[in-house]
């Protein structure tokens, strides 16, 4: 789930939330937020201006990989085409 609002910034800004409640082990909630830092860095420059909190939902290991990486694209996807529709 992304959470966005609007910064004044020319760049995209992140913030990660994986909480205890998805992954019980520290060492599982870095990997993932490692994971996704990751995925935002190598797609940074499609991202819009925009301040974004990504809350994890459920757990993933490296077996997903691919399927996070496809569901971070379509979000950011569907992220571009909302704000491009109603910049506020």
């Amino acid at each position: 789930m992304i959470h966005y609002f609007p910064n004044q910034k020319q760049a995209p800004r992140l913030g990660l939330v994986v909480s205890k409640k998805v992954a019980k082990l520290a060492v599982h909630r870095n990997y993932m937020r490692r994971v996704l830092r990751e995925l935002y860095k190598n797609n940074q420059y499609q991202w819009p201006a925009l301040d974004l909190v990504i809350r994890v939902q459920r757990f993933f290991s490296q077996a997903d990989f691919a399927q996070i990486e496809q569901e971070i694209s379509q979000l950011a996807q569907k992220l571009i085409v909302k704000t491009a529709n109603n910049p506020q």
